[in-house]
């Protein structure tokens, strides 16, 4: 089963997907956000086009694990997104996700004005479905 990862930003939406065998994440696109009706209509295309059997997003946690601000904003979102959606939606821990996603780009992406140009979210929410795929279907156990 194909499992698609959402990081929701202010700005932008990172998508990731994992393969059909539910192992492996990758990126997919970024989605510039407009509007909260709009940004839905575009996930919802994603679902259609590669329909996945769950939807999962990244809840920016406090790194006490306390809810803060961005957090809310999220949920607020997938609250909406929620009732677009035929497939289930899980809400997943995403602290330090854009941290290893930067990381990852300094160590990939050589040249620094490439790594200027682009955008860390759909890196973050491969890391952030990766992490998901090992806790709960134990590839790396």
């Amino acid at each position: 089963m194909r499992i698609m990862a959402l990081d929701v930003g202010d700005r932008r939406i990172g998508v990731a997907l994992s393969d059909p065998t539910g192992m492996l994440a990758r990126q997919l696109v970024i989605i510039a956000r407009t509007s909260d009706s709009g940004d839905i209509l575009e996930v919802m295309k994603l679902v259609q086009e590669h329909t996945p059997g769950k939807l999962v997003v990244g809840l920016p946690l406090l790194l006490n694990g306390d809810e803060g601000p961005q957090a809310q904003k999220v949920q607020v979102f997938c609250e909406l997104l929620k009732s677009s959606l035929t497939i289930p939606l899980e809400m997943v821990d995403e602290r330090f996700s854009t941290a290893v996603a930067r990381e990852y780009m300094l160590q990939n992406v050589p040249k620094k004005k490439a790594r200027a140009k682009q955008h860390d979210d759909a890196t973050a929410a491969a890391v952030i479905l990766q992490n998901y795929l090992d806790e709960n279907f134990g590839c790396c156990a």
